[in-house]
């Protein structure tokens, strides 16, 4: 399959996608009971208010001042055709214009995402590809325990702790470490067990080949005999690099920057369900479906590039 066809398909499959979500979405902001409008209601009733006809004009204008006012289907279109071309509105909890909040939250959270991901990669490799070659190294055992505890260990309650040592004034709170390193720290510790436990997985299958054995007989280095698994190991180890790094990090995401306090984009989406801020949060379900779309033809691509042998966009049966 040539690039362009592989991006025409994977584009076709990314607006299917993102059709099916965005309905879902809407459908359940749309048909569900609006606790935001109920707080309003309630608050209007604990007042004195319990004329029906002024209780009926709070409810018209908050669906007014929401886009929400006129025949279902309409309003539905209405919304879809504003996201499909990027005319994301106002916040309506806070009026700011939606598209560079959403960009601008997605680019801090992928300030230490994207670091946290490359750390993750990087040791998760070298420690499970060194005790697949080396399994009866104490080195190499003591590195996989290392990960898996790091991995099993209450990082988020850890740096809860430490938030509250400088929340208490027992330590100070420099903003390059709360802002950036413990985030980073957090978010690479979630990953590194699971990478280090795939990249020794597949590592082992391949360490006892016939054709690494022939490199160790004829007394080729170990720089050598690791080069040669990486490539044989790197297919099926791509392949869950994006999906496992996506999935964590959704929920851990949240955690950070609910814990740190940074305007992220897992914070964002969360105060836009508490707001029930239907701009935010359909923006940045197309943003996440973007990026899943692109991890995905990132994927492909890596698949031609580690084996010319394997078509891209052939994986799986495609």
């Amino acid at each position: 399959m040539s690039l362009l066809r592989l991006l025409a398909k994977r584009g076709l499959l990314g607006l299917a996608t993102a059709w099916v979500v965005l309905t879902s979405v809407f459908a359940l902001f749309t048909l569900t009971e609006d606790w935001v409008l109920q707080g309003q209601i309630g608050a209007a009733r604990f007042a004195g208010e319990n004329d029906p006809e002024a209780l009926d004009a709070i409810r018209n204008e908050y669906f007014a001042a929401r886009g929400l006012d006129g025949p279902l289907h309409e309003v539905y279109l209405g919304w879809m055709a504003n996201m499909a071309t990027f005319d994301w509105g106002v916040s309506q909890a806070s009026g700011e214009p939606v598209f560079p909040l959403v960009t601008d939250a997605a680019l801090r959270t992928a300030g230490y995402v994207v670091p946290a991901v490359l750390l993750a990669i990087l040791a998760g490799v070298a420690i499970g590809l060194y005790a697949a070659l080396r399994p009866e190294s104490r080195v190499a055992n003591g590195s996989v325990t290392g990960a898996y505890l790091l991995f099993a260990l209450p990082n988020f309650w850890i740096g809860g702790m430490v938030l509250s040592l400088s929340v208490g004034g027992v330590i100070d709170r420099p903003a390059f470490l709360y802002d950036h390193a413990l985030p980073v720290l957090l978010a690479f510790t979630t990953l590194l067990g699971g990478y280090v436990s795939y990249a020794r997985a597949h590592s082992r299958e391949y360490a006892v080949a016939d054709f690494v054995t022939l490199v160790r007989a004829k007394g080729g280095s170990s720089l050598r005999m690791a080069t040669h698994v990486v490539r044989n190991a790197a297919i099926p180890f791509v392949s869950m690099l994006f999906t496992e790094a996506l999935g964590l990090l959704v929920l851990a995401a949240f955690v950070i920057e609910v814990l740190f306090g940074i305007d992220g984009f897992g914070l964002l989406l969360l105060e836009a369900v508490n707001e029930r801020d239907l701009p935010v949060l359909l923006g940045g379900t197309v943003v996440v479906i973007g990026v899943g779309v692109l991890g995905n033809l990132v994927q492909d691509v890596a698949y031609g590039s580690l084996d010319p042998r394997v078509e891209i966009g052939s994986r799986n049966g495609e």
